[in-house]
Order: structure tokens, then C-alpha cells, then sequence
């Protein structure tokens, strides 16, 4: 598999950060971008919840559900259930014919953090 196709492209991950209103360093960026889970720890509790607001919008959507409320606690919940859904998905792309890439919104020791995680189809 190329490059291109097993990392996601910057312009993917930017579309994701968009829709929270969130700006990454490049650093972060390129750390998301290989794989690693990327703290928010320490934003701005302003940051954090308008990121919050837009992730419960987005997350009937990305989900395929109907509308639901999505709480606070049903993060610890969502991220528990399985490795497939290991937080709120925030934007998902076709990163090539065989697999979806999603950007998610998740808890790492009880803290706001993001993620990619790759789905077979």
C-alpha cells in the first residue's frame, strides 16, 4: 500500500478540525496523522466545550443512527464498547477501496483526545 493511501492526507484531517473548530500544530498534526492519539488537555475549557456542542451534532450523523442525545457520559461508554468505535466519530473519508478512516473524538484517562482509526469495509 502507498504512502498516500495508509496515512491519512492533511486536507482529510483538516476537514474533521473544521467541523470542531479546532486548530492543530503541525506537530500534532503529523503525530495524528501517524497514528498517535493527540491530547486536549490543554485547551481552553471554551475550546473544549464548543468542540463538545459540535461533536454531539455530529455524532448521530457519523454513527448512522437516528438523532440521540450524546452525553457527557457516554463517552467512558462509547470508547469501552469496542475497538471499532473507539470514540465519537467527528468525519469519516474512504482513504482507499478497501478501507474508511475516521476521525474521532475520545478519552484517554478521562481527558478530551483525538484519533484516527482505520475500518475495513
Amino acid at each position: 500500500m502507498s504512502e498516500l493511501t495508509s496515512t491519512p492526507t492533511t486536507n482529510e484531517i483538516h476537514k474533521g478540525l473544521h467541523l470542531l473548530g479546532l486548530s492543530l500544530s503541525e506537530l500534532e498534526l503529523n503525530d495524528l496523522k501517524i497514528g498517535q492519539t493527540i491530547s486536549l488537555e490543554t485547551r481552553s475549557l471554551g475550546d473544549i466545550g464548543s468542540m463538545f456542542i459540535l461533536a454531539a451534532a455530529l455524532s448521530a450523523v457519523n454513527l448512522g443512527k437516528t438523532k440521540k442525545t450524546v452525553t457527557f457520559g457516554d463517552l467512558p461508554q462509547v470508547v469501552n464498547e469496542s475497538a471499532n468505535s473507539p470514540g465519537i466519530p467527528i468525519y469519516c473519508w474512504i482513504s482507499d477501496t478497501l478501507n474508511k478512516k475516521c476521525l474521532y473524538l475520545t478519552l484517554v484517562d478521562g481527558k478530551p483526545a483525538l484519533r484516527i482509526t482505520k475500518h475495513f469495509q
